[in-house]
């Protein structure tokens, strides 16, 4: 049965970051980055995002246990305290609470920012779509159905061209820029790109994620990761058709990466969906030129090797703070106890309060695999009734 656990989110913590920690240093080496090439690494960041969206523990696991010094610090962290008369409340329950508000509002400004973005653009851009040279270009970029759900709009609100929308795409191109037809027809094809590929609600569904894990600094560095990605998956599509279309891609990058020099860019401030095009230009120009070069597939193989074997393993492999093991002996009515000083109280979320009576101590945990021939009660109220009618 799947089980979802503070074990089981614990190890999607660990080996979601090992992920994103092996990925980063590919990113800081453009030339490893461009052995490697952009599609393994999109495959790396698809692994990585996986292991964040699915934090559980599958029946077949089997459970290892943390070293005595771990497993102490994680009893803390879930060590309950009577706080109000019958409440008690743990260090992990109090992140809990903390990782669903925190959530929540994430969620909230990321919807917000959204509909801020359109409130913004709408009423500072002007429609151009059914104008030339803008028509006949995105006819010839799109077919007729898929160009009846893209507008395109001028505004002085970006620097550079991106798209917004999730359904019904808006490609906001610069104004007061001097663009030839080549660049405006590079700029939508682009943007174009994006669309037909879904790659907005990607990057949507990668900004809910970092909104769930708001608090995990890695998951904003797997955002970035994507975005770029996604960005080399397009230069990719299009270098692809020759050096007449490379040369002229590039130019249309360059000219408009240069933009207008006396206008702020404010788009990055308000585009939660927005592809940012100056961002990490270096990368995406060092993948175009690193496009013929021979693949690294020896390291290629290793590095493959090496996500998939800790992906894999993350879910045959759980980690659990306990120090106790061995067999369970169940009566009838109750597990038979080992030691007279240790018992267990069952919790209302299905975990098991541990006391040590002799130690003054107690710990939480999920299932009692690991509490051999340990005494179960209802409540304390249970347990002190046992013990005075002994």
């Amino acid at each position: 049965m799947i089980h979802f656990s503070f074990s089981s989110v614990l190890m999607t913590i660990i080996v979601s970051n090992l992920l994103l920690v092996a990925i980063s240093l590919l990113f800081r080496n453009e030339d490893v980055l461009a052995g490697i090439g952009f599609k393994l690494t999109a495959v790396f960041c698809i692994i990585t995002l996986m292991r964040f969206l699915f934090p559980f523990e599958l029946p077949f696991a089997k459970t290892l246990i943390f070293p005595e010094f771990m497993s102490n610090g994680l009893s803390v962290l879930r060590h309950r305290h009577n706080v109000f008369p019958g409440v008690w409340i743990s260090l992990w329950n109090v992140f809990g609470v903390v990782w669903l508000a925190g959530s929540i509002c994430s969620l909230s400004i990321l919807f917000y920012t959204h509909w801020k973005l359109r409130k913004l653009v709408l009423p500072n851009s002007k429609d151009v779509t059914d104008q030339e040279p803008y028509a006949t270009i995105i006819k010839g970029v799109c077919s007729e159905r898929q160009c009846r759900r893209i507008r395109m709009r001028i505004t002085k609100f970006v620097n550079a061209p991106m798209i917004m929308g999730l359904r019904n795409a808006i490609i906001l191109l610069p104004a007061n820029i001097d663009t030839t037809d080549e660049d405006i027809m590079f700029a939508l094809r682009h943007e174009v790109y994006h669309y037909l590929h879904h790659d907005l609600w990607l990057k949507f569904a990668v900004n809910c994620l970092v909104a769930v894990y708001w608090w995990n600094p890695f998951t904003y560095q797997l955002r970035k990761q994507i975005s770029i990605l996604l960005e080399m998956r397009v230069d990719d599509s299009i270098i692809s058709e020759g050096r007449e279309s490379t040369i002229g891609y590039i130019t249309t990058m360059v000219h408009y990466m240069g933009g207008d020099p006396g206008r702020k860019d404010n788009s990055t401030q308000h585009t939660g969906l927005a592809f940012r095009r100056k961002y990490n230009m270096s990368r995406r120009f060092r993948m175009i030129e690193g496009k013929e070069q021979k693949r690294g597939h020896l390291f290629s193989a290793a590095m493959l090797l090496f996500v998939v074997g800790l992906y894999i393993s993350s879910y045959l492999f759980i980690w659990e703070n306990s120090t106790y093991g061995q067999e369970i002996c169940e009566s009838d009515t109750y597990i038979t106890p080992h030691d007279e000083d240790c018992f267990a109280i069952r919790n209302d979320d299905d975990t098991y309060t541990i006391y040590f009576s002799g130690w003054g101590y107690s710990e939480t945990a999920d299932s009692l695999e690991h509490f051999p021939r340990i005494k179960v009660y209802s409540s304390i109220e249970d347990y002190n009734s046992a013990i005075s009618n002994q």
